[in-house]
Protein backbone atom coordinates (compact mmCIF):
# COMPACT_ATOMS: atom_id res chain seq x y z
CA UNK A 1 0.00 0.00 0.00
CA UNK A 2 2.79 2.55 0.61
CA UNK A 3 4.32 2.25 -3.02
CA UNK A 4 1.15 3.92 -4.05
CA UNK A 5 2.15 6.69 -2.10
CA UNK A 6 6.09 7.31 -3.54
CA UNK A 7 5.98 9.74 -5.80
CA UNK A 8 8.24 10.57 -8.22
CA UNK A 9 9.08 12.72 -11.37
CA UNK A 10 6.40 11.27 -13.41
CA UNK A 11 3.76 11.43 -10.61
CA UNK A 12 3.97 14.75 -10.43
CA UNK A 13 1.50 17.36 -12.03
CA UNK A 14 3.20 19.28 -15.10
CA UNK A 15 4.83 22.38 -14.08
CA UNK A 16 3.00 24.61 -17.22
CA UNK A 17 -0.57 23.52 -14.83
CA UNK A 18 0.80 24.59 -11.99
CA UNK A 19 2.07 27.78 -12.95
CA UNK A 20 -1.15 28.57 -14.62
CA UNK A 21 -2.62 27.67 -11.26
CA UNK A 22 -0.40 29.74 -9.54
CA UNK A 23 -0.71 32.81 -11.59
CA UNK A 24 -4.29 32.80 -12.03
CA UNK A 25 -4.07 33.09 -8.13
CA UNK A 26 -1.45 36.19 -7.79
CA UNK A 27 -1.33 39.43 -8.50
CA UNK A 28 0.14 40.40 -11.85
CA UNK A 29 3.73 41.59 -10.32
CA UNK A 30 3.87 38.84 -7.92
CA UNK A 31 6.92 36.34 -8.74
CA UNK A 32 7.38 32.42 -7.76
CA UNK A 33 10.64 31.35 -7.96
CA UNK A 34 11.25 28.05 -9.48
CA UNK A 35 11.88 26.21 -6.57
CA UNK A 36 8.47 27.22 -5.59
CA UNK A 37 6.54 26.11 -8.46
CA UNK A 38 8.48 22.57 -8.14
CA UNK A 39 6.87 22.66 -4.31
CA UNK A 40 3.79 23.80 -4.72
CA UNK A 41 3.74 21.11 -7.68
CA UNK A 42 4.69 18.15 -5.09
CA UNK A 43 1.91 19.70 -2.46
CA UNK A 44 -0.50 19.69 -5.09
CA UNK A 45 0.20 15.84 -6.08
CA UNK A 46 0.99 14.64 -2.31
CA UNK A 47 -2.67 16.00 -1.79
CA UNK A 48 -4.21 14.26 -5.20
CA UNK A 49 -2.42 11.24 -3.66
CA UNK A 50 -4.21 11.21 -0.48
CA UNK A 51 -7.40 12.16 -1.17
CA UNK A 52 -7.39 9.49 -4.10
CA UNK A 53 -6.40 6.69 -1.56
CA UNK A 54 -8.89 7.52 1.02
CA UNK A 55 -11.39 7.05 -1.80
CA UNK A 56 -9.51 3.73 -3.10
CA UNK A 57 -9.86 3.11 0.59
CA UNK A 58 -13.45 3.36 0.86
CA UNK A 59 -14.67 1.86 -2.52
CA UNK A 60 -12.49 -1.49 -1.49
CA UNK A 61 -14.23 -1.30 1.97
CA UNK A 62 -17.55 -1.46 -0.45
CA UNK A 63 -15.83 -4.00 -3.21
CA UNK A 64 -16.40 -1.25 -5.71
CA UNK A 65 -13.84 -0.72 -8.31
CA UNK A 66 -14.36 1.99 -10.24
CA UNK A 67 -13.92 5.33 -8.07
CA UNK A 68 -17.09 8.12 -9.26
CA UNK A 69 -16.58 11.56 -8.69
CA UNK A 70 -19.09 11.05 -5.64
CA UNK A 71 -16.59 8.72 -3.89
CA UNK A 72 -14.14 12.05 -4.67
CA UNK A 73 -16.52 14.06 -2.95
CA UNK A 74 -16.43 11.66 0.13
CA UNK A 75 -12.81 11.31 0.78
CA UNK A 76 -12.79 15.42 0.52
CA UNK A 77 -15.67 14.74 3.22
CA UNK A 78 -13.52 12.81 4.78
CA UNK A 79 -10.32 14.54 4.92
CA UNK A 80 -12.21 17.50 6.62
CA UNK A 81 -11.34 19.82 3.95
CA UNK A 82 -15.29 20.93 3.34
CA UNK A 83 -14.37 23.75 2.12
CA UNK A 84 -13.40 22.79 -1.25
CA UNK A 85 -16.95 20.41 -1.15
CA UNK A 86 -18.74 23.00 -3.14
CA UNK A 87 -16.41 24.54 -5.46
CA UNK A 88 -15.73 20.78 -6.54
CA UNK A 89 -19.47 20.18 -6.97
CA UNK A 90 -19.87 23.28 -8.61
CA UNK A 91 -17.03 22.42 -11.35
CA UNK A 92 -18.10 18.74 -11.80
CA UNK A 93 -21.70 20.35 -12.78
CA UNK A 94 -19.96 22.59 -15.37
CA UNK A 95 -17.92 20.17 -16.98
CA UNK A 96 -20.76 17.64 -16.93
CA UNK A 97 -22.66 20.39 -19.08
CA UNK A 98 -20.17 20.90 -20.81
CA UNK A 99 -20.09 17.39 -22.04
CA UNK A 100 -23.09 16.62 -22.75
CA UNK A 101 -23.51 20.00 -25.12
CA UNK A 102 -20.72 18.94 -26.75
CA UNK A 103 -21.35 15.28 -27.36
CA UNK A 104 -22.34 14.80 -30.78
CA UNK A 105 -24.10 11.34 -31.17
CA UNK A 106 -22.17 8.63 -32.27
CA UNK A 107 -22.11 7.41 -36.01
CA UNK A 108 -24.52 4.13 -34.76
CA UNK A 109 -26.66 6.42 -33.34
CA UNK A 110 -27.25 8.82 -36.21
CA UNK A 111 -28.02 6.09 -38.56
CA UNK A 112 -30.83 4.59 -36.08
CA UNK A 113 -32.46 7.77 -35.98
CA UNK A 114 -32.43 8.14 -39.71
CA UNK A 115 -33.45 4.82 -39.94
CA UNK A 116 -36.62 5.69 -37.47
CA UNK A 117 -37.09 8.69 -38.89
CA UNK A 118 -37.67 6.85 -42.45
CA UNK A 119 -39.75 4.44 -41.12
CA UNK A 120 -41.73 7.38 -39.87
CA UNK A 121 -42.33 8.80 -43.11
CA UNK A 122 -43.60 5.84 -44.69
CA UNK A 123 -46.89 5.24 -42.47
CA UNK A 124 -48.69 3.06 -45.47
CA UNK A 125 -45.56 0.82 -45.52
CA UNK A 126 -45.77 -2.91 -44.82
CA UNK A 127 -44.04 -3.85 -41.07
CA UNK A 128 -41.62 -5.60 -40.58
CA UNK A 129 -41.73 -9.40 -39.77
CA UNK A 130 -40.23 -9.85 -36.19
CA UNK A 131 -37.96 -12.81 -35.38
CA UNK A 132 -39.44 -15.57 -33.23
CA UNK A 133 -38.39 -14.85 -29.64
CA UNK A 134 -37.56 -17.60 -27.21
CA UNK A 135 -39.75 -17.40 -24.88
CA UNK A 136 -37.64 -18.92 -21.72
CA UNK A 137 -34.66 -16.29 -22.64
CA UNK A 138 -36.42 -13.38 -24.20
CA UNK A 139 -33.74 -13.53 -26.89
CA UNK A 140 -34.28 -13.32 -30.53
CA UNK A 141 -33.05 -15.59 -33.05
CA UNK A 142 -31.36 -14.53 -35.84
CA UNK A 143 -32.57 -17.66 -38.19
CA UNK A 144 -36.11 -17.99 -37.08
CA UNK A 145 -34.97 -21.06 -34.75
CA UNK A 146 -34.04 -21.54 -31.12
CA UNK A 147 -31.21 -19.23 -30.11
CA UNK A 148 -27.68 -21.16 -29.42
Amino acid sequence: QHSRLKMGDADRLPMANVSRVVAASLPKDAFVSKEARVALSACATVFVHYITELAVQSCDKRKKVTLTPEDIIDAIREAEFEDFEEPLVASLAAFRAQEKASKKPSAKRQKLDSADGAGAAGADAEPEEAAPMDTNSGEKSIDGGDPA
